[in-house]
């Protein structure tokens, strides 16, 4: 067995984005490293928070390159206070160094980077390193679908209760729910005192407030995403944001009063109403979130198995899993991929 090796770690250099980018694309599909490079920027330096600390943990073992490990900061509600916290996401570690540790030091490293410490999408070989760390599964990711386009009898099973289910949809009066097709300025405003209102709802959450929303979504230097924002008497009460794909579109983000069930019924009504119409051949959602679910069932999306992938890591918690709420904007748009090849 090789013998364990010092890795030496430092903080990233701008001189290290084109070998970083290659190195990431390893073990890809073709086109995922020219969709790096048209993404890694608005990642790592646009991030609303990106001056809080280095984008990368970069490792090197005599003088090469052979590890790494991106840090994405944002602000999170743990445990109902606001912290600072930070994704962990876009680990690797070269071929030849596997078996020698260097997993082991990268992740005891990346464990301190932050107070709380989010992952998502990590793999099943990396499992047990993070588990020896502290970082901890949530165990209630539900993944649903409207609509599903799936072949075979379970799938006709679910294709005619999504159906029938979604007739209480369409019943539902309709709601003047603006679409937002890019971003506005004072949509900042209205997000911040969005969020800023209900914010207090939710035990565990990253902040949607405004800068946060305008970088992730309308900011998105690939996908195009649209905002369904819902008003009453003139005030923004909710913000719904999704991705249309003909294939499969999906619903990327809420935020919104955590309890209030005609704010998250009448936007995913009038999202789905929207995507329906221009044409796809299904929707998905993916949350953490119970009144979320129950609205999204409610409106006729079925729910599909779906083993949990994201893990929190918090160095004075005992408990840092909790009630978080997720959604899939937290790991679409190819954010927060996960090692493409062995990690330990």
């Amino acid at each position: 067995m090789v013998q364990a090796a010092r890795l030496e770690l430092r903080a990233y250099e701008t001189s290290d984005r084109d070998q970083l980018i290659r190195l990431l694309a390893v073990g890809r599909p073709t086109g995922y490293e020219a969709r790096k490079r048209a993404i890694f920027d608005w990642q790592f330096q646009h991030n609303p928070d990106s001056m809080r600390c280095s984008p990368f943990v970069v490792g090197e073992s005599d003088g090469e390159v052979v590890a790494l490990s991106g840090l994405m900061p944002v602000r999170v509600r743990f445990q109902g206070v606001s912290r600072a916290a930070c994704w962990s996401c876009d680990t690797y570690v070269s071929p030849q160094s596997r078996g020698r540790g260097f997993g082991k030091q990268l992740v005891r490293h990346v464990s301190e980077a932050a107070p709380v410490m989010l992952g998502f999408g990590i793999s099943d070989m990396s499992d047990p390193i993070f588990h020896s760390f502290g970082w901890r599964l949530h165990p209630r990711v539900q993944l649903v679908f409207f609509h599903v386009a799936e072949l075979g009898m379970k799938g006709a099973i679910k294709n005619c209760l999504t159906r029938f289910a979604s007739l209480r949809s369409f019943s539902r009066a309709a709601v003047d729910v603006e679409l937002v097709d890019g971003w506005r300025d004072e949509l900042r405003g209205e997000l911040d005192e969005l969020w800023a209102d209900c914010a207090d709802g939710y035990v565990n959450a990253v902040e949607r407030d405004g800068a946060y929303l305008g970088w992730k979504y309308f900011g998105h230097p690939v996908h195009r995403y649209r905002g369904y924002a819902l008003r009453r008497s003139g005030v923004l009460r909710g913000l719904m944001i999704a991705r249309h794909h003909p294939e499969e579109s999906v619903i990327v983000d809420y935020c919104g009063p955590a309890n209030d069930r005609d704010v998250m019924l009448d936007l995913v009504t009038s999202t789905l109403r929207d995507l329906v119409a221009r044409g796809t051949a299904r929707v998905r959602c993916e949350t953490t979130h119970p009144p979320l679910l129950s609205a999204l069932h409610e409106v006729g999306f079925v729910s599909s198995h779906y083993a949990s992938r994201f893990r929190v890591h918090a160095r004075d918690a005992a408990d840092a899993v909790g009630d978080w709420l997720v959604m899939t904007g937290d790991s679409d748009g190819d954010m927060l991929a996960a090692a493409p090849t062995r990690m330990p």
